[in-house]
């Protein structure tokens, strides 16, 4: 009985602190606040996390973690087809199903990755678009290196990179319907890819 209570409380904290971080944003976002919204003491709050910090983390730490795994395992599984091919023809070019999959992932953790887009300042959170960046920047080069005839080109690698990234942010941020995301995404994603083979590789 003990541990439900505690667990509703935890939860109904969450909630509050999601509703309170939207609205407010990181910075002015007051723990009254979301203790008077779950209808408990700050010092149950305190029983649960140590501050706004580590109550900000409970909301969006595990879904960035979850989705960082999914990038690494499809940047793995894109390495070792390449390595196995050697080159990608026009049947590669179609990213679709990996496009859907990461729509679905953000739009299951809704409200953490709309924190993450426009509350997440001064948080240790605040970077994360660059740290999603430097995952791609890292990971293509590596999968590339196997193609045949072709060279990395740094630069365009980098600009690449921020553009993918950036085309998720905006359509997540702006459209809240999963299918219409979907819709959207595999287009720009699909479209993407080629810029990327366009680009970024050069032919020796």
């Amino acid at each position: 009985m003990k541990k439900d209570v505690e667990y509703e409380k935890r939860t109904l904290l969450l909630e509050a602190a999601k509703q309170e971080f939207m609205a407010k944003g990181y910075n002015k976002a007051s723990l009254r606040s979301i203790c008077a919204k779950a209808g408990v003491t700050t010092g149950a709050l305190y029983f649960f996390f140590e501050g706004k910090a580590e109550l900000f983390s409970a909301i969006v730490n595990e879904p960035i973690l979850g989705f960082k795994k999914i990038l690494v395992e499809h940047f793995k599984e894109d390495r070792e087809y390449a390595m196995r091919k050697g080159a990608f023809d026009e049947a590669d070019m179609d990213h679709s199903d990996f496009s859907d999959m990461l729509v679905e992932y953000i739009y299951r953790h809704y409200d953490s990755f709309m924190l993450l887009i426009t509350a997440s300042e001064n948080t240790v959170y605040e970077n994360y678009v660059d740290e999603f960046v430097t995952m791609i920047e890292k990971s293509v080069p590596d999968m590339l290196a196997w193609m045949q005839g072709y060279v990395y080109d740094e630069y365009m690698g980098h600009w690449m990179s921020h553009i993918t990234v950036d085309a998720f942010l905006q359509v997540v941020k702006h459209e809240t319907d999963v299918e219409m995301a979907k819709k959207k995404l595999r287009k720009i994603l699909n479209y993407l890819i080629r810029g990327w083979m366009e680009l970024v590789l050069e032919k020796q």
